[in-house]
């Protein structure tokens, strides 16, 4: 529980931010004769706490199923090979947000499970592309397609409606944090290594 300073502080940072911030993001808009900034700690705080719900579900549900069977950075490298098509490591690197050196490890293991072939690159003779192989494509496709049941699962009883509003929302949340990345990627880095 947040102590009763802290609480103030926030509401005290929330309120500049109320005054401040241009009221057609939509961020801020309080109910009549409400505290704009107390409305927006409440609504955060609430966001918060369900976003940390979700992602400890989801990490939970994660580590019953997986076991020892392929890393989940592996299944991403794999994803994304699927998504782009035949790309050399650094590539894959670059776009899964991973070390080259963690990317190898799993190229490597999604190789030995045949789910990932090298084939020579034909504009440069000298490179190696990787390729998802069918069965890294015949596994993806499986778990998509259960990943599909499963959401559909999740969302029975709403309407389609809230499921469309959902959605918006949800890309809306993820382009903020493509947009906000690196800045918060700094902060997080910074929180962890100096207290």
């Amino acid at each position: 529980p947040e102590s009763h300073l802290t609480l103030v502080a926030r509401r005290r940072y929330f309120r500049c931010v109320a005054q401040t911030s241009n009221t057609s993001t939509g961020l801020v808009d309080a109910k009549p004769g409400a505290d704009p900034a107390a409305e927006l700690v409440d609504a955060i705080d609430l966001l918060e706490r369900e976003f940390r719900t979700f992602t400890m579900n989801l990490t939970r549900f994660k580590h019953q199923v997986n076991g020892n069977r392929l890393d989940r950075i592996a299944l991403t490298v794999l994803g994304t090979l699927t998504h782009s098509g035949p790309s050399r490591l650094s590539t894959i690197a670059d776009k899964c947000g991973f070390d080259p050196s963690t990317v190898s490890r799993q190229v490597a293991d999604l190789e030995k499970a045949g789910l990932l072939v090298r084939e020579v690159d034909p504009e440069d003779r000298r490179a190696i592309l990787l390729k998802a192989s069918r069965s890294g494509e015949q596994l993806l496709t499986r778990l998509a397609q259960g990943r599909r049941k499963r959401i559909e699962r999740i969302l029975t009883g709403w309407n389609i409606q809230d499921i469309e509003t959902f959605g918006r929302l949800f890309a809306r949340l993820n382009e903020a944090t493509v947009t906000y990345g690196e800045q918060n990627a700094l902060e997080l880095e910074q929180e962890l290594n100096h207290g």
